[in-house]
């Protein structure tokens, strides 16, 4: 049938949605990389995968591995943050120090000692903010503490009630922080995710302002477990949730309509559950974001560990559906099909189709959906669109007929899916030639 694109795609929001949700989230591709035992506080930088064992923070780029600050006696951990792209900062909740230690050469050095440190974010490469529980175990609240990076200078910059609980940063420059409870275990549903604007934070820098709960804008409320956060690329911030052995997400966490998505992994029978994340963006500018079934682009880190046998990273990546053509360009007369797989399960699937030659991806706004949809300049105007219901392996196959034309011709096709949990993207255009 032929029609607009943007009126066929915004038809099929009201069915699509009210399709059963799927339990297990899909469009990732996925692999691991084993890590030495015992290895923690896991950050992959372009100069290579730092970690520390307790002992040794530790750089390993291929083959070689290089000790970048050592302990006289083991000394637990807190985070390594990158500043820059070449230096760390590392802070560990032994003696509390807050360390800034140089990837390519050079010696760490000592910045400040912030008691019981816990986690970290940098304002920019001279300006951290530490969460860390200065006052005890016994403390009825929480600190997170400004550390200027150049002179050592230390700051209480915000009190929130509870145990240590972890920071993030947007993309504005605004701090998210996930509360903690002071019981252990903890009771379900009592984290809350708050957010202090980056003006409310250089403010009370400036003044020497204590901030709280009152200061923070609410972004979600009611989580199990939040032991780490970390951004992607589009606003989104995945927690991990190690109350239910998951991997979490807060869509939109960076507008006023966060919502809590479905997991994006439930470790529920595995060996292993995820301990910390890290987001790696796109190593260049893109279109395309971090959401499933688009094109692969920026990627998320787990550190997943049993604390036994197993210690690893898991990277996910977004796995486009893919079209292919059953007959080779060119395409001769007679019968063929155009094949869409790797798409979501039980989900639709629309191929795009148009003559003409590919002319690089558009994004394309459709209403009801997160992500933008990148479509091929020839293909987003008005194509012929075909609807088709994808299969229990997110598969469906298009029976088209080439009837032979006087002269051969280009043509362009591409794949859009949208998954029944509200997902939608488009796989890669194809270039074809129907023959005679």
């Amino acid at each position: 049938m032929n029609r607009n694109i943007n009126l066929g795609l915004t038809t099929l929001v009201s069915l699509t949605l009210s399709l059963s949700a799927q339990q297990v989230a899909e469009g990732y591709s996925n692999g691991t990389n084993s890590l030495a035992a015992g290895a923690g506080n896991v950050l992959v930088t372009s100069l290579g995968t730092v970690y520390f064992d307790g002992n040794d923070l530790m750089k390993v780029d291929g083959n070689s591995s290089q000790s970048l600050l050592t302990f006289a006696s083991y000394t637990f951990g807190s985070f390594t943050s990158p500043i820059g792209s070449n230096k760390v900062l590392f802070g560990e909740s032994s003696n509390g120090g807050i360390w800034s230690v140089p990837l390519n050469g050079g010696s760490p050095q000592l910045v400040a000692n912030v008691a019981f440190n816990y986690d970290a974010v940098l304002l920019d490469d001279d300006r951290a903010l530490i969460s860390a529980k200065t006052g005890g175990f016994a403390a009825a609240n929480n600190d997170v503490m400004f550390v200027d990076l150049l002179t050592g200078q230390t700051q209480l910059l915000a009190q929130f009630p509870g145990a240590s609980g972890p920071l993030a940063i947007d993309d504005a420059g605004d701090v998210y922080y996930a509360t903690s409870s002071n019981t252990f275990p903890a009771p379900p549903g009592t984290v809350d995710v708050l957010k202090l604007s980056r003006a409310a934070v250089d403010g009370a820098i400036l003044s020497n302002q204590v901030l709280g709960v009152a200061d923070t804008t609410l972004v979600v409320q009611g989580l199990d477990a939040a032991g780490d956060l970390a951004f992607d690329d589009d606003g989104d911030l995945f927690f991990v949730d190690w109350f239910n052995g998951r991997i979490g997400e807060i869509n939109d966490a960076d507008t006023a309509q966060a919502t809590v998505a479905p997991a994006l992994i439930d470790y529920a029978g595995a060996a292993a559950s995820g301990t910390s994340l890290q987001f790696l963006p796109p190593a260049a500018a893109a279109a395309q974001v971090f959401e499933p079934f688009q094109p692969a682009g920026g990627a998320l880190l787990i550190r997943e560990t049993d604390y036994g046998s197993v210690n690893q990273i898991r990277t996910l990546a977004a796995a486009p559906a893919v079209l292919t053509a059953s007959a080779a360009s060119p395409i001769p007369a007679g019968a063929f099909s155009f094949d869409i797989q790797s798409g979501p399960a039980g989900g639709l699937g629309l191929v795009l189709f148009a003559s003409g030659t590919l002319g690089g991806p558009v994004s394309l706004s459709v209403p009801g959906f997160e992500a933008g949809l990148l479509v091929d300049a020839s293909l987003a105007t008005a194509p012929i669109v075909t609807t088709l219901f994808l299969d229990a392996a997110g598969a469906a196959s298009l029976s088209l007929n080439n009837p032979g034309f006087a002269t051969s011709f280009a043509a362009a096709a591409q794949p859009v899916v949208i998954s029944t949990t509200g997902a939608i993207a488009a796989g890669a255009a194809q270039q074809f030639q129907i023959g005679l």
